[in-house]
């Protein structure tokens, strides 16, 4: 048998992430998925994570970045990797003694790169919490075993102070920055702010407090606070994989 009929080499990489959001306005959502993801091993995992809509484009620490530039992901020209989504059987996630069921959805997509199961299902936010221990529960099919995997959700963004916010849900900014502060823990959580309807996305060092400058603001847009925590997902089968809690709250922000 010559080499093109040998049977190419893959890995399976898993990302299970967890997701609330909360605006003034429109009040709280939340909704969580897992992919289990099949690719040649001499693909890129993250060119693999980006083809699905599953990857986290985030600057270095203490930076900021256009989203249009953290999202340039593969060369140009570069054809995308075919991916298999994995069917892992029933996933469910358990936080506060309550089991959410993931809903599996078939694909392949329109652009025929993507092929196999998804799972997702948006929820109600006192489903998902926040500072809670998350169970994963995966019940396993043909071609991966069943586990489970334990991690821990972060707080929430309520808790990252905004100068200038109003108890509405509102920001003046009058200064040349727009400051944030919060409770640092062990946890080593990433609290991200992204800039809209400009477009950015600024990271920040694990100190405490920092400051955004307002040079990326409009007139007025929103400001949306992110607190992010990743946890290794570790399991036999699973080549790599993570555990991605991040929970966000939008403000109204004007500049003057």
């Amino acid at each position: 048998m010559g080499t093109a009929d040998a049977e190419v080499a893959t890995t399976t990489n898993a990302v299970v992430v967890v997701e609330r959001t909360n605006t003034a306005n429109e009040g709280s959502r939340a909704e969580a998925s897992a992919r289990f993801v099949r690719i040649a091993a001499a693909a890129s995992v993250e060119d693999a994570l980006r083809a699905i809509g599953a990857s986290l484009d985030l600057p270095a620490r203490g930076a900021c970045a256009t989203l249009t530039s953290l999202s340039g992901g593969m060369t140009r020209g570069e054809p995308a990797p075919f991916v298999e989504l994995v069917d892992v059987g029933a996933v469910s996630l358990e936080a506060g003694g309550v089991e959410t069921h993931l809903l599996p959805r078939q694909l392949p997509d329109v652009t025929d790169v993507v092929t196999g199961v998804v799972y997702a299902r948006a929820a109600e936010p006192a489903l998902l919490p926040a500072a809670a221990r998350y169970t994963i529960h995966v019940a396993g099919g043909a071609d991966l075993g069943a586990f489970d995997v334990v991690a821990p959700a972060p707080g929430d963004p309520s808790a990252v102070r905004i100068s200038g916010e109003s108890p509405l849900g509102s920001v003046v900014a009058t200064g040349p920055t727009v400051d944030l502060a919060w409770a640092t823990d062990a946890s080593d959580d990433i609290v991200y702010v992204d800039i809209r309807p400009n477009g950015v996305r600024c990271v920040f060092a694990n100190s405490g407090h920092a400051a955004v400058s307002t040079l990326f603001f409009d007139e007025t847009g929103t400001l949306v606070v992110h607190r992010l925590h990743r946890e290794p997902l570790r399991a036999v089968g699973i080549d790599s994989g993570e555990v991605r809690f991040d929970f966000a709250r939008s403000v109204v922000y004007t500049r003057r």
